[in-house]
């Protein structure tokens, strides 16, 4: 792993560049995704972003993009590289929140992440609580559009660059917005996705969708 850069404002995040030893695999990932048979598409105004997804599970995932999310979730331990913030998370093997994910615009889509906050609490599990949202650009060509905007909902934002083969991680509150502005046409920005949670058997999260805020202000 090379050029590991952890940043707390607007809110404690990372990247990595070169974090898969083999490049090789990234694109055999990258390229795998012609191969999912049913995207999940997630647009309009109701989530404020056009983006498509493989479906839940890591049986919909391709086996190149699967090996790298357990590659992932094997070699990256966000208790470790964050400090003292957690010491008690862990990933979704399951891959049930994350998986491959592509922003499209290389037929008009049109897509984008509009500003929003990850949903606190797991699909399956409502006393896991998000704590880490880990992601790896498989793009090998890049565009300035797939740069990942970070905001605290306040005054502090920042913009991490897109790279092939670099992983970004950042710390989920209720005040980690991020999004991605719209794709440059005739660009698709691919991504693979691992979520770390937590368990409380005794407290109970509630808000399993992503929140958006359209509002915030990068002067």
């Amino acid at each position: 792993m090379e050029n590991c850069n952890i940043i707390n404002k607007p809110f404690p995040h990372l990247f990595i560049d070169n974090f898969i030893p083999s490049g090789a695999l990234v694109r055999a990932a990258a390229e795998s995704f012609n191969n999912v048979d049913d995207w999940v598409e997630y647009n309009g105004d109701d989530s404020n972003q056009i983006q498509f997804c493989s479906k839940l599970g890591r049986e919909n995932i391709p086996s190149p993009a699967l090996s790298i999310l357990d590659y992932i979730a094997m070699h990256f331990d966000p208790n470790k590289m964050f400090g003292d913030i957690t010491t008690d998370a862990f990933p979704d093997t399951s891959h049930f929140g994350g998986g491959a994910m592509v922003t499209p615009n290389s037929n008009g889509e049109g897509g984008y992440l509009g500003m929003h906050v990850d949903a606190l609490s797991h699909g399956l599990h409502d006393d896991w609580k998000r704590e880490y949202s880990v992601i790896l650009g498989l793009s090998e060509e890049y565009d300035s559009s797939f740069d990942l905007l970070l905001h605290d909902g306040d005054k502090n934002h920042t913009k991490v660059p897109y790279k092939f083969n670099r992983l970004w991680a950042f710390k989920c509150s209720e005040d980690s917005w991020h999004g991605v502005n719209k794709i440059t046409k005739e660009f698709d920005r691919k991504t693979l996705g691992v979520m770390f949670w937590s368990c409380n058997k005794n407290k109970r999260t509630t808000r399993t969708k992503a929140k958006f805020n359209d509002n915030l202000r990068f002067d």
